[in-house]
Formats: C-alpha cells, structure tokens, sequence
C-alpha cells in the first residue's frame, strides 16, 4: 500500500476537522469525525490546538491509528503507540518507522499465507486465521523493540 502521508509536508500544518476529513478522503483513509472524537476521548490522540486545528502529528496518529486497528484492540494500540507520542501527536518520523516496519510484516504475511495455502488446500480459512494471529504477535513484537 502507497504510504498516504509520503507528501504530508506540502500540505498545510495545521487543519480543521473539515480539512482532515477531505485530506483523509483524498488519500483513501476511512477517518470520520466520529472516530477522530473517539480517539481524543480515549487518549489515543492529543486534543487539537486551540480547540480547533490539528496537526501532521494528529494526522500521522490517525493513520496509524487506523492500520493497526485492522489487527489490534484499542487498548493495544494505546499500550503500543502512547509511549512512542508526544504531547503534541506522533512524530512523523516515528510514524515512518512504523509504516515501514508495518509494510515489511504485512508483505510477509502475504507471501506466508500464499505459501500455506497453495500446500494446503484443505483448512485453508483455519491457516489464514492462524497467519494472521501470528502477524499479530509478530506486529506485537516489532512494535515493543
């Protein structure tokens, strides 16, 4: 997957909600208001400036946000992403990282997954599930180094 925030810094440091919601609707993000509002009030992301203005980091948080919750709880990506955000969001730099070492992990799980099921045909859905709670423990992992 093309990484959404390659061109973050040609745009605008600072957005309104609108702004954010059409930015994320350009570039493929399924963000909503609704969620943008629940990730403040679980603490998964700062409040935005002066109550009305989010940033690159409130934006690089809200992707991650939403990649890993293909796979993980909230309260694992709260335990996982927290101690790597400032007060301010997710530095785009650490969001970097963790888009690379997201895409390293899912191409592995495609590659493993294809393998599987090209050996075994029968149970196929069973190893799937199996591939995908182990990319879990492996996302887990990499994300705690």
């Amino acid at each position: 997957m093309t990484n959404p925030l390659n061109d973050i810094r040609h745009y605008s440091p600072t957005m309104t909600i609108s702004q954010v919601l059409k930015f994320c609707e350009k570039k493929g993000i399924g963000i909503t208001r609704a969620m943008v509002q629940n990730y403040i009030r679980a603490g998964l992301l700062p409040p935005p400036a002066d109550k009305r203005f989010y940033t690159h980091k409130h934006l690089a948080a809200m992707v991650i946000i939403e990649r890993l919750k293909t796979v993980f709880d909230i309260p694992a990506i709260q335990e996982a992403l927290l101690p790597l955000m400032d007060e301010d969001g997710l530095s785009l730099d650490v969001y970097a990282q963790i888009w690379e070492k997201t895409e390293i992990l899912l191409r592995k799980w495609v590659e493993l997954s294809a393998e599987i099921l090209n050996e075994e045909k029968d149970g196929g859905t069973l190893l799937t599930m199996a591939c995908a709670a182990g990319l879990k423990s492996i996302i887990q992992g990499e994300l705690d180094e």
